[in-house]
């Protein structure tokens, strides 16, 4: 009887040793996609994206909310092979406490930049605190309304490898919490933690794009004063033709 106990005991040590965690997801129990397509292209990455993994074949979603105890998760997402500056996100969620609850309005989300430390999340580089309103793509999750989140950021991100995490802010424990969409494009490698704990990896990939910084405007006072050095110029050769 001693014997099959401890047999038993470690065969429970050695499930729970090699077998891999899950993220809270709110999951549809398909393999199957089940995002429907938007006629409109808000399920694709903008033009001037720098790194793209649009919802293709979407299936499931992953809370990234910092509500209730039992949902309270980070995600984070990797990323590579950038040659540009970080100047903004897109990514794809919807709002569930059992059902669509998404209320039209804006939303606050913690937006987070860390180094790659050899393949998992490493140092952590800077952090945006962003209200957004999303966009309605017209396309649904299981019946809930799939957003799309556009930010620009404040200053722009300079990381050609490293990981993201994309948090929804919600100080009211409100059960209505954020799910990040999924795709089929990517490493397959993501992070998550609980309650702020340790990160832990899984096989999935995220739907973000990351974008470029925005062309800086040309002033008016820039303007001025190329039309005046141009009427200068002109009036100087116009003299020298004449003299």
């Amino acid at each position: 009887m001693k014997k099959l106990l401890l047999l038993f005991a470690i065969s429970f040590v050695t499930t729970l040793a090699f077998s891999q965690h899950q993220p809270k997801p709110f999951s549809t129990g398909s393999d199957e996609p089940v995002v429907t397509t938007s006629r409109g292209g808000e399920l694709d990455c903008s033009g001037n994206s720098i790194f793209s993994q649009s919802p293709v074949n979407s299936n499931n979603g992953y809370y990234s909310d910092n509500g209730t105890l039992y949902n309270a998760q980070n995600l984070f997402e990797n990323f590579s092979g950038l040659t540009e500056w970080i100047g903004g996100i897109t990514f794809w969620g919807y709002m569930y406490d059992g059902g669509d609850c998404y209320v039209a309005g804006s939303q606050d989300f913690e937006i987070t930049f860390f180094q790659d430390n050899a393949g998992a999340v490493g140092t952590q580089v800077q952090t945006f605190t962003v209200t957004v309103t999303p966009t309605e793509t017209g396309s649904y999750f299981n019946g809930a309304s799939i957003l799309r989140y556009d930010v620009t950021f404040s200053s722009a991100v300079s990381l050609s490898d490293g990981w993201v995490s994309v948090v929804k802010l919600n100080p009211g424990n409100n059960d209505c919490e954020f799910a990040w969409l999924n795709t089929i494009n990517g490493d397959d490698l993501i992070a998550y933690n609980h309650n702020g704990g340790t990160p832990v990896y899984y096989t999935e990939n995220m739907s973000f794009c990351l974008t470029g910084q925005p062309p800086v405007p040309v002033s008016n006072w820039a303007l001025i004063l190329g039309v005046f050095l141009i009427a200068v110029f002109m009036v100087v050769r116009y003299k020298r033709q004449m003299a």
